[in-house]
């Protein structure tokens, strides 16, 4: 009895330590990262393969790096107006998709500014920063919120008797906030110090990979942690 009851803590204390080390661990080594990622990806569909709601979280962040994979090697190419034209392009398809999220009217104000700073850029033969990279990042973190958002009712007409909201689907909501916020305050101080000369404001541009680390490594430890929860019960029956 006393094991049954301690045991939860004990394995959220052991495995949290884990995850915050692997963070560590893995700072400036996104491959590795990545890798850990889809390793808690394949774990938590492989214990949670009968809980469809589960299932329709993970495949949703599969979406996700698949899609950031896809738009990495869609910025190396070397149309950079091209380029530009498929990410602005597809910020706004998003934003009219997620018009109905807390955050659109932020994340379209900022789209808006930056796409005035790219013609600004490009009429005064001014060197533009990749600030469409982090358009890109943004993008992508609303579309995963706009995914979770919509995934009870997709799911349902499925498995109607099976779709529910989960902790899982907050917590990634949240989580993926948080990140799109980050994408836009980068692009906000791009434009700051391009624009408007400020080029001494640096605070989100030194501070954005320790904080990018944290919310990735935060995602891993949330996915692990709700899979794990879910299988504790079973365990301790065992």
């Amino acid at each position: 009895m006393l094991l049954r009851h301690y045991t939860p803590k004990i394995l959220t204390a052991l495995f949290g330590g884990l995850f915050v080390f692997a963070g560590f661990y893995t700072f400036g080594n996104a491959l590795l990262f990545d890798r850990i990622f889809i390793g808690v990806l394949i774990f938590t569909a492989l214990i949670c393969r009968k809980n469809v709601n589960v299932l329709g979280v993970v495949v949703i962040l599969v979406i996700q790096r698949l899609l950031e994979e896809a738009g990495w090697s869609i910025s190396e190419a070397n149309h950079e107006l091209l380029v530009k034209a498929v990410f602005y392009g597809l910020a706004l398809f998003v934003y009219y998709k997620t018009r109905f999220d807390e955050l659109s009217k932020v994340f379209l104000t900022t789209i808006t500014i930056a796409l005035l700073s790219e013609a600004y850029w490009y009429f005064s033969d001014k060197s533009a920063p990749e600030i469409y990279w982090y358009v890109f990042v943004a993008t992508n973190a609303f579309l995963v919120r706009y995914l979770v958002f919509v995934r009870v009712g997709f799911t349902g007409d499925y498995f109607p008797q099976k779709a529910e909201s989960i902790n899982l689907d907050w917590h990634i909501f949240k989580l993926y906030g948080v990140a799109s916020f980050l994408q836009l305050i980068m692009i906000a101080e791009y434009i700051v110090r391009s624009v408007f000369g400020f080029i001494k404001i640096t605070y989100v541009y030194y501070t954005y990979p320790y904080v990018a680390q944290a919310l990735a490594t935060y995602a891993v430890w949330v996915i692990f942690n709700e899979s794990y929860r879910l299988l504790l019960p079973r365990l301790l029956k065992a």
